[in-house]
């Protein structure tokens, strides 16, 4: 059986798309399929991958339209074989034990979900970033004693790492929470799936091990400011309801953290756009009195004099400016 699928999306990243497949290409460790998902590009990434495929047996190529980040993954995770699945992103890279490191915690626990830590990689060097726990493995009520007050985020605004592409999922658990995630989602795609799959995992490892390379490109994003659409939070405050439990601890209370975090960010960048504030204002004002928000807005609970929750009583109160003043710094 083959013990590894890992899922490349793939959209316009030709200067970055060799380094990727040949850092998986070149693994110790062989026994795996890499699935290649074209998302409808229109640079040379889609000849790249055939071309590929041709050379490698262990490469399937998608090509698709154009859908996004998720409807890519759902496409990758539909034909996959393997035991266990990984995410790659296009522009990053793995290390070349990336996987016999993964496979002798399989052989030895089992685990249905490995964690494991990455390096971000920016224009100024390297940074490692570190799981807030220590090496081993975690029983469920080990993981929900130790992760679970802070899975989704607790009260000064902190959560679980999300990424996707930090952690190895066994297929069973990893497919059917992929396909669910809806392909409106553009920001947070991640957490609409690693944070159901993380619930209904029995056992979880994390392997204090770099084995990832996230690259981290600032003066692009800087570049590229755009507001972030209104369509997001809600999507993935539905999302998470529906896919975990909120009855257990304090989920419903996270979900609303959460969900307020990421409207402090929507509101925030409304401001990257050049139309007139009294216009802005109006539009953010409008927005608020949806339930989704407007619910959220009163239910959460953050840290008494954390900028987080200053910034949710602002909004509560529709209170705007200071969302324009912080879109001139950040």
């Amino acid at each position: 059986m083959t013990r590894f699928s890992i899922i490349v999306p793939i959209y316009n990243v030709e200067c970055y798309l060799k380094d990727c497949i040949d850092s998986i290409l070149g693994q110790t460790y062989k026994n795996f399929e890499l699935i290649l998902v074209d998302d409808g590009s229109t640079d040379g990434c889609s000849v790249f991958c055939d071309e590929v495929a041709v050379r490698d047996k262990r490469v399937k190529v998608v090509h698709k339209n154009n859908g996004g980040l998720v409807s890519a993954r759902k496409a990758g995770v539909s034909i996959a074989v393997g035991e266990y699945a990984l995410c790659v992103d296009s522009d990053d890279w793995v290390d070349v034990n990336y996987l016999s490191s993964l496979n002798d915690v399989i052989n030895e626990y089992c685990p249905d979900i490995i964690c494991f830590d990455y390096i971000e990689v920016t224009e100024d060097g390297m940074r490692e970033n570190k799981y807030p726990l220590s090496e081993g493995l975690y029983s469920k009520d080990g993981f929900v004693e130790n992760v679970y007050p802070s899975l989704l985020q607790n009260k000064i605004g902190k959560g679980f790492p999300p990424a996707i592409w930090a952690k190895a999922y066994k297929m069973c658990i990893y497919k059917p929470e992929q396909l669910e995630v809806d392909n409106g989602i553009k920001i947070g795609e991640d957490i609409s799936c690693s944070i159901p799959c993380i619930t209904k995992a029995e056992s979880i490892y994390y392997l204090e091990k770099p084995l990832y390379f996230y690259r981290r490109n600032n003066i692009s994003m800087t570049k590229n400011r755009k507001p972030f659409p209104w369509k997001g939070p809600d999507l993935i405050d539905e999302h998470l309801r529906d896919r975990i439990s909120v009855t257990a601890f304090d989920m419903q209370q996270q979900i609303s953290r959460r969900t307020v975090h990421a409207l402090i960010n929507v509101v925030k960048t409304q401001f990257y756009s050049n139309k007139k504030y009294r216009v802005l204002k109006a539009e953010i004002k409008k927005q608020l009195k949806r339930p989704v928000y407007h619910n959220a807005l009163i239910d959460s609970k953050f840290k008494k004099g954390s900028l987080i929750e200053l910034c949710r009583f602002f909004l509560a109160h529709d209170i705007i400016f200071p969302f324009y003043l912080l879109s001139k710094i950040r």
